[in-house]
């Protein structure tokens, strides 16, 4: 019989955690991670003038906090309140109004008798957010222990930094999160099918270029469409409605379209990166040649890099505004079928293949794992079903779903096996220094 995680199996695991950390700060009790967790839990169940309740919390002493000193003007800032308030489901439910976690952070922390009050808010939450999401390359500084979001009905997220400890996903207790963007059989077929040949990147590039040259383009290619992806997945996962992206060559058989719409506009983004950061290698060699010779840089030099600088800011935000654009289609009942190289060739498309395999692998690795677990796939709901029944037939495509709740899975055919991957990871996460690497737990 499956186990049923609760708050306290959260706080267990994350105190566990902590005990081997490197954190410099007091580390807080299981009995305050047991008080934190399940007052967030039941907040995460309530809603406030008809909305579910989204919210950060950081754990974070204010005594610490007074002696920071601030490095940036854009660095976070805590702001206290007059007086500290009560830590409960009520407060929190009001105070969520009032501290979208784009843009801040509620602050907490427990007393002498480890009761826990929020004592203020943290500003500029927002670059962190957008380096989560890849829409910011600097990875700004965050404060406190441990840092909790509310991310849905009965979703907490812990972090440290930019690593993620655990996930309570209702009544799951998830510890790792699938890399498949950058191993295993999902990671095989982005990289293979989103390639270009030598002779179009020489075309993109003005040049003739090595064999070994041509190669490293094509893995900056692949490096912006994993993250092109994983934008758009975390988008959709923002409406609360859930939705589906199937990448496939085949764009009529077994596919039911609505709407067609050819928008290459991704694709385009990302060539337009890629011919503008070579111009911008070239330009810094040549100005580099200049120093070294001790001569003056030319005007007409100095004209050209910084035109070329504005060409860069002007490609990522073109790709910034393409994958929101693609994003929003997914609004619309159906899957967003897209190319792999990331055009979309329709969108409200449903999937007319109704035959499903005898089962499916839930795959606890990015890679493909001996410990595989087998499930029934008539036990997920039509979205994933039909997801199943086309990788089944079709084994040259690649499918994502986000489920309402907002739960992301990959769906993959590997050998004739219909394989899944689940919590997989889109965030930009990266291991803290202060989280050591542990063998595996049992």
């Amino acid at each position: 019989m499956a186990k049923h995680f609760t708050p306290n199996d959260l706080a267990a695991f994350v105190y566990a955690e902590l005990q081997h950390s490197k954190i410099k700060e007091e580390k807080p009790t299981e009995a305050v991670l047991k008080e934190l967790f399940n007052t967030l839990y039941y907040t995460s169940l309530q809603t406030e003038e008809g909305q579910f309740v989204k919210v950060t919390v950081t754990l974070l002493d204010p005594e610490v906090i007074q002696s920071t000193e601030q490095l940036r003007y854009d660095q976070w800032k805590f702001f206290p309140f007059e007086t500290k308030i009560e830590f409960n489901v009520k407060n929190l439910v009001k105070l969520s109004k009032a501290a979208d976690p784009w843009s801040s952070s509620l602050s907490i922390y427990y007393d002498e008798h480890n009761k826990l009050f929020i004592y203020g808010m943290i500003d500029q939450t927002f670059h962190y957010q957008s380096y989560l999401n890849y829409e910011k390359d600097e990875k700004p500084m965050y404060p406190g222990v441990i840092q909790t979001m509310i991310n849905g009905i009965g979703i907490l997220n812990v972090m440290v930094d930019y690593h993620p400890i655990a996930t309570l996903h209702q009544n799951s207790l998830v510890k790792l999160y699938p890399n498949v963007f950058e191993y295993g059989p999902v990671s095989d077929f982005i990289r293979k099918e989103a390639s270009y040949s030598q002779e179009f990147i020489e075309k993109k590039v003005g040049h003739a270029l090595k064999a070994d040259d041509a190669a490293m383009y094509n893995e900056i290619i692949f490096e912006y469409v994993i993250q092109a992806i994983s934008r758009i997945l975390l988008k959709i996962k923002t409406y609360d409605h859930g939705g589906a992206i199937l990448i496939t060559k085949n764009y009529k058989e077994d596919l039911i379209t609505k709407y067609k719409l050819k928008y290459n506009r991704i694709e385009t983004a990302i060539l337009h990166i890629l011919n503008s950061v070579t111009d911008s290698d070239l330009l810094q060699d040549e100005i580099k040649s200049y120093k070294r010779k001790r001569k003056d840089i030319p005007a007409v030099l100095h004209d050209e890099f910084n035109h070329n600088q504005l060409e860069i800011d002007d490609s990522y935000n073109e790709l910034i505004g393409a994958v929101r654009f693609v994003s929003s289609l997914s609004c619309v009942d159906g899957l967003v079928v897209m190319s792999p190289h990331l055009t979309v060739c329709s969108f409200g498309t449903v999937i007319s293949e109704k035959a499903l395999p005898g089962c499916v692998y839930l795959n606890k690795s990015s890679k493909i794992s001996v410990n595989k677990v087998e499930i029934d796939p008539r036990h997920f709901g039509t979205r994933h079903q039909s997801m199943f029944a086309y990788c089944h037939q079709h084994p040259d495509s690649l499918g994502f779903v986000v489920s309402q709740d907002g739960e992301i899975r990959a769906i993959k055919n590997v050998g004739g096996q219909v394989m899944m991957w689940e919590n997989i990871k889109v965030y930009q996460f990266e291991r803290s220094s202060k989280i050591p690497k542990l063998p595996p737990r049992n």
